[in-house]
């Protein structure tokens, strides 16, 4: 489907999708209950005990599985059909939601319940994010992907300003037993939509990976994806200092500003509609600027409105700059996030994501603990002012971390065969070495030294286990390419995985082949001793 320029800039083209649009009323919805869940479980937590520790271990139980389950749940994402996964975790999160509404209402919760409840909805959640991003791409065309992108976004960020303020109304309307049942009732829109898409999935005559071999394929894949790194290197560096002000804000509003809780709540109230704001103005702001450009120019301002709130001591002039704050936040944030996205083909997208999101959280926890240290070993303003000078410095990252050498990445699959030599295997007999032998001129060698490095990345990208490239003294144009695979089946996988940017980096090489035959590939398996196998 091919859209015009309009629509491509416009922050609402990707509503005119009908499922992409319904499943993003539905995820607003369900986002807010589950802040409403969180102020209604803090609220009777401090009914039930006048421990502030249990009180306090509420947000421990839900951030817990975000850092522990993050990458089993992408790679959950991957090898499992996301239709599906999603569909079960967001069952899983209505049920416990449900039955926590019921033992309220019965009076029969207790701490320890309420925490486990609030732990397997944390559960639920992170196992079913990377599956819930990653559908994105196949929501809506490509050239609305950033506008798609930046519209999840503002709906996170919407439902996280209103979410709290509606959870506190209705707890005192109709108690925390009330604002559970209503959570769970959250749950059913995604779980409406989701259900009557129907998904295209792609027929495939391999088993599915293994969860332990998926997280292994993950993480070498990021090892080897350049792209991908530098965009995780600019969220680290950017998180790490962003989070000061979100850390230190009530401490702000009460030492500084001298104003009360429900004021705190209204300084909130402009970061968060500063974000929506942000995420609509964005899909312009993308039209005439690149992304390490908006990266730089958007983190200058947030480190400019930080630097103003280190040194303000009015409560009015804080609500025009953290409305500007959550602007520029946004604007970071998005711009990265579709960076993340652009360079991660299909078949690793939930992995990729969930790294990405393990970086952001990550980044934010160390944010709010070391300036909340900070702050209290030199004072407010000073930890502030910090914060703002390293998050202009760190701009500096943009000149060798570039955000656009992700639109040089072509993610789209490709299919190359390889020639190989005819053996019988058993799916997860191995490790298998594979090699391809070469014939390469001695005036090619400029070029081949040029090009091995990109293939050895699209190698280990796709799950090579190792990589090397030999010559053969004896003989100058005779080169032999060896890498090793876990399993047969795995080797088997490399195919479907190839990208538009991987076939590139193998045709670049097999150009620079000058046999009369095609390159030719051998696999070896490994010999288990007492192992009654031929391999005929």
């Amino acid at each position: 489907m091919s859209t015009t320029e309009g629509e491509q800039t416009s922050p609402w083209a990707p509503l005119r999708t009908g499922t992409f649009r319904a499943l993003w009323i539905a995820s607003i919805a369900s986002n807010i209950g589950s802040w409403m869940h969180l102020v209604s479980a803090s609220w009777l937590m401090t009914s039930l005990t006048s421990s502030a520790a249990l009180v306090a271990l509420l947000s421990t139980a839900s951030a817990i599985p975000s850092f522990a389950l993050a990458l089993p749940g992408g790679a959950l994402a991957d090898i499992l059909d996301r239709r599906r996964l999603i569909l079960f975790t967001q069952a899983w999160q209505l049920l416990v939601a449900a039955l926590l509404g019921v033992l309220t209402l019965a009076h029969t919760v207790n701490p320890a319940l309420l925490l486990t409840a609030t732990l397997l909805l944390g559960i639920g959640a992170t196992l079913g994010m990377p599956a819930f991003t990653a559908v994105t791409p196949e929501l809506v065309p490509s050239g609305q992907l950033p506008a798609a992108i930046g519209l999840n976004s503002m709906g996170v960020t919407a439902s996280q300003a209103i979410g709290p303020a509606i959870g506190g109304l209705l707890v005192a309307a109709v108690g925390s037993g009330g604002v559970f049942l209503l959570n769970a009732l959250s749950f059913l829109g995604v779980l409406a939509v989701v259900y009557l898409w129907r998904r295209p999935v792609a027929p495939s005559t391999l088993p599915p990976e293994h969860l332990t071999t998926a997280i292994r394929t993950g993480l070498r894949y990021v090892a080897n994806a350049p792209e991908l790194r530098a965009v995780l290197i600019r969220t680290a560096a950017f998180v790490l200092c962003y989070g000061a002000m979100p850390a230190l804000l009530a401490v702000v509003t009460r030492v500084r500003l001298h104003q009360s809780a429900s004021m705190y709540g209204l300084l909130l109230a402009a970061l968060g509609v500063g974000g929506v704001c942000g995420a609509l103005v964005l899909p312009r702001v993308r039209g005439r600027f690149d992304p390490d450009a908006i990266a730089v120019l958007f983190s200058l301002l947030y480190a400019a409105c930080m630097l103003t709130i280190a040194q303000l001591t009015t409560f009015p002039v804080a609500l025009p700059v953290l409305f500007v704050a959550g602007v520029a936040g946004m604007g970071v944030m998005s711009t990265l996030n579709i960076a993340a996205q652009s360079v991660l083909p299909s078949w690793i997208r939930g992995r990729g994501l969930a790294v990405f999101q393990l970086v952001f959280q990550a980044g934010y926890a160390l944010s709010a603990a070391g300036w909340g240290v900070t702050a209290t070993a030199a004072g407010l303003p000073t930890a502030l002012t910090l914060a703002a000078l390293a998050l202009a410095a760190q701009t500096v990252l943009s000149r060798r971390y570039r955000l656009t050498a992700s639109e040089s990445v072509d993610v789209r699959s490709a299919h190359i065969a390889e020639a190989y030599t005819p053996i019988t295997l058993a799916p997860d007999d191995g490790p298998i070495l594979l090699t391809v032998e070469y014939r390469i001129p001695q005036d090619r060698r400029h070029a081949l030294n040029a090009a091995i490095p990109d293939l050895r990345r699209a190698r280990r990208r796709d799950g090579a286990m190792h990589w090397a490239w030999y010559a053969d003294p004896t003989d100058p144009i005779r080169h032999v390419e060896a890498f090793l695979s876990p399993s047969w089946v795995e080797h088997q996988r490399l195919s479907q995985r190839l990208t538009g940017t991987d076939a590139a980096a193998l045709q670049r090489i097999r150009s620079l082949h000058d046999g009369d035959a095609e390159p030719a590939m051998t696999a070896l398996v490994n010999y288990r001793a007492g192992e009654k196998r031929s391999y005929l």
